[in-house]
């Protein structure tokens, strides 16, 4: 994300599941806006959503356990407040014959504020930033409550 090309230039680059909060610092940050910008053609759009501090509060601390079968998952999360970062521990036990095999991860955000990504998206270069609440776009799922979640589209500049 930070240093992709494309061969030619597009007017839409799409940046969904909140794959920028796993960008894990400002200049990182930084570096994926201008490649952004660099792969869109003057006038092009960038489509992006990023999870917000109140749903890191809401949704990452606290444990879940979950089995089916073949399967079984515990996820342990966390949200610390200073940083405005959260991580979940994920472990699961796939049944391997008789056996289960044991895998882990842990999965790492950060919580980029609606300043914080205005303000990099124009220094890259677009000149118009919009943002939405992205709660009415998802009526039926209980883990997008408002102030969340937002969705961006951001245009570069035409000049």
């Amino acid at each position: 994300m930070r240093s992709f090309r494309l061969p030619e230039t597009v007017d839409l680059i799409t940046c969904e599941y909140d794959a920028l909060n796993h960008v894990p610092q400002q200049a990182d940050l930084r570096r994926v806006a201008k490649a952004v910008e660099r792969a869109l053609r003057p006038g092009g759009h960038f489509f992006f959503d990023v999870n917000n501090s109140p749903g890191f509060k809401r949704y990452w601390p606290g444990n879940v356990w979950f089995e089916r079968p073949g399967v079984v998952m515990v996820m342990r999360g966390g949200h610390t407040p200073p940083a405005d970062r959260a991580w979940i521990d994920i472990e699961w036990f796939i049944r391997d014959g008789a056996c289960w095999r044991r895998h882990r991860e842990r999965v790492e955000e950060v919580s980029w504020s609606s300043a914080e990504i205005r303000r990099t998206l124009r220094e890259a270069g677009f000149d118009q930033v919009r943002g939405w609440d992205a709660a009415p776009f998802f009526k039926n799922n209980p883990l997008i409550r408002l102030g969340c979640r937002t969705v961006y589209l951001a245009r570069k500049a035409r000049n």
